[in-house]
């Protein structure tokens, strides 16, 4: 495998020596491992070559033997030879086919499995900044490609290499002067392969990425198909499909001109060998020095070396196409996490469940400040409430109780334990958390209700649903409880969606509850359903409510006003209206409209 990868690192070179680096991660955790599969294919692509360069010498003795001494007795022998040569060809090439299949196969599923433990791994702030078109692309076209080029690669250095290699050493036995000549067509198709290869791989980079922009603008056109229809943009989001397509388009033409003129070098320089054998052969049988049997096997080894050269010639093009796919897909691997668990971090304890905010600053971008020295705390079984205009800094507070990001300044600890100190999972297995923008898997009400917690019994699951008022909906559905609810849940309504999300919350019963305007998009019926459901949820648990509307935390035990990232009124429902500021204009403004 080391020779492999020096051949490769010679097609690769010197500037290329970052994308060596990662084939050889690639090698040593992906291939390697399946060494058995591996060593038969190589066996059996040995067995393939070394068939394939017999059944040629066996054409000798039927033209010397055979058709010039009418020796018709050795007919039958030769005729088994090739029946045989051909049949282990068969056989041989089935089996090494079959388990660079497997080895393959094998290598995709885990190189996928460990692709996504990297980027499932990564912070809120890692998809803020990668699209979702970007990362489909790291699974689909790149992970294609590197697999490609570990099975191409394999067989043509192997089988390809090592068929060329004997037939070789065929044309020296039959004729050493003539193997001499074409040893110097050789040279001459060296540069252009690694000239055009290095051209490819920059070409394919741009592709990859082209494809990933694509397939983003493609996801957001569908998900947000209402908005497109209800604002007649289809042409506007029609354009930018095609202007991408086009794009897309030039690019792969590009990549075919590079990648296919080896293609043509090859047909020349083949026909410049087999015409230069015709000549010099034909002259050499006219003299009495060259039998007809060996022009012919020397003819006919040129012929069969012709196809595994041209597969080594366009080996590089593969080779800079899979160095760059591994380039795009170890370059996410390799990104570790900004937040991580603290070395030797403590398990979080929760016992009363008070939580301690105190003077917290952040900013997603440098320089510009969301939150400002936020100081709050929710005592033991406290629900507070937290309002505000759009901007404010509500949700970033709940993302950072999360841990989705780390403050910047200041701490949020429970129970006193500062939240960086102690492990992330433990941290969010006791925290339940209800958006506004409820997320539904296409999959069955059960198991997106399971999400809650994975080994729930089904009298479990069927609890929580009926104290988030969500059982009578289920079961008039027309597969109940495993009715398949569509892609972000389209199947079902708002309400029906957010009563989902609460009967989650039920289920993992954590003593911490985050709920972030979980009513504002409902209409009055289904508010009034999902209040309910909301309201035995937060039962007994410390409980902070982002709300819209003011009415669903009149009951809240504090209620904080944000205003551009402070805090600017604290105090109930009554004190806060009698205390006249913001928050009672806010209240006026909406009881006006109700």
């Amino acid at each position: 495998m080391h020779i492999l990868l020096k051949i490769k690192g010679q097609i690769l070179g010197n500037e290329n020596q970052a994308a060596l680096n990662k084939i050889k991660c690639l090698w040593a955790g992906y291939v390697l491992p399946q060494w058995k599969f591996l060593a038969i294919s190589i066996i059996f692509m040995g067995v393939y070559s070394f068939s394939n360069v017999w059944s040629v010498s066996l054409l000798k003795p039927v033209f010397d033997k055979v058709f010039i001494e009418k020796n018709i007795n050795i007919l039958a022998i030769v005729a088994i030879k090739v029946v045989i040569a051909f049949g282990i060809k068969g056989f041989s090439q089935y089996v090494q086919s079959v388990t660079m299949t497997k080895l393959g196969a094998n290598f995709t599923k885990k190189l996928q499995g460990d692709l996504y433990d990297k980027l499932v791994a990564q912070d809120l702030d890692f998809f803020r900044k990668n699209n979702s078109g970007n990362l489909l692309v790291y699974f689909t076209g790149d992970l294609n490609t590197i697999r490609d080029v570990v099975i191409n690669s394999v067989t043509t250095l192997v089988r390809d290499a090592s068929s060329v290699v004997f037939l070789i050493v065929l044309m020296f036995w039959h004729n050493f002067n003539m193997a001499i000549i074409m040893f110097i067509l050789f040279p001459i198709g060296f540069y252009p392969v690694v000239y055009f290869g290095k051209k490819i791989k920059k070409i394919f980079h741009k592709q990859q990425s082209s494809f990933g922009n694509l397939q983003a603008i493609l996801a957001q056109s569908f998900q947000g198909i209402k908005i497109v229809k209800s604002y007649n943009i289809e042409a506007v989001e029609s354009k930018k499909i095609r202007d991408n397509a086009d794009a897309i388009a030039d690019i792969e033409v590009k990549m075919a001109k590079n990648n296919n003129i080896l293609s043509p070098l090859m047909e020349f320089l083949g026909g410049v060998a087999a015409a230069g054998t015709l000549a010099y052969g034909g002259y050499r049988i006219t003299q009495g020095t060259l039998t007809t049997g060996d022009f012919v096997v020397f003819l006919t080894a040129i012929v069969a070396a012709y196809q595994p050269m041209k597969s080594l010639a366009n080996l590089n093009s593969r080779v800079q196409m899979g160095a760059a796919a591994t380039e795009r897909v170890f370059s996410i691997m390799d990104q570790a996490p900004k937040l991580i668990d603290k070395l030797n971090g403590k398990i979080l304890e929760v016992k009363k469940g008070i939580i301690k905010i105190e003077n917290v600053k952040f900013c997603y971008v440098p320089n510009i400040q969301i939150l400002h020295g936020v100081n709050l705390e929710v005592k033991e079984g406290e629900k507070i409430a937290i309002v505000g205009s759009a901007g404010s800094g509500k949700s970033t507070l709940i993302n950072l109780i999360l841990r989705f990001y780390d403050v910047g300044e200041g701490s949020i600890k429970i129970d006193g334990q500062d939240i960086r100190d102690v492990t992330i999972k433990s941290l969010r297995d006791k925290i339940a958390f209800v958006s506004q923008d409820v997320v539904l898997f296409d999959d069955t009400i059960k198991k997106n209700i399971l999400m809650g917690k994975i080994y729930a019994t089904d009298e479990e699951v069927i609890s929580a649903a009926k104290n988030a008022s969500a059982h009578d909906f289920i079961i008039n559905q027309n597969q109940g409880y495993d009715t398949v609810v569509g892609e972000r849940g389209d199947n079902l309504s708002g309400g029906q969606k957010q009563m989902i999300s609460i009967a989650r919350a039920m289920l993992k019963d954590a003593p911490i509850l985050l709920l972030d305007e979980a009513t504002s998009s409902l209409d009055s019926n289904s508010e009034k359903m999902v209040q309910e459901g909301l309201e035995r949820l937060t039962r007994g648990k410390t409980s902070i409510v982002i709300a819209h509307r003011l009415s669903t935390i009149i009951n809240a035990d504090r209620i904080y006003v944000f205003e551009s990232g402070n805090i600017v009124e604290v105090g109930t429902h009554k004190k806060l209206l009698l205390l006249g500021g913001y928050y009672a204009n806010l209240y006026k403004l909406q009881f006006a409209k109700e």
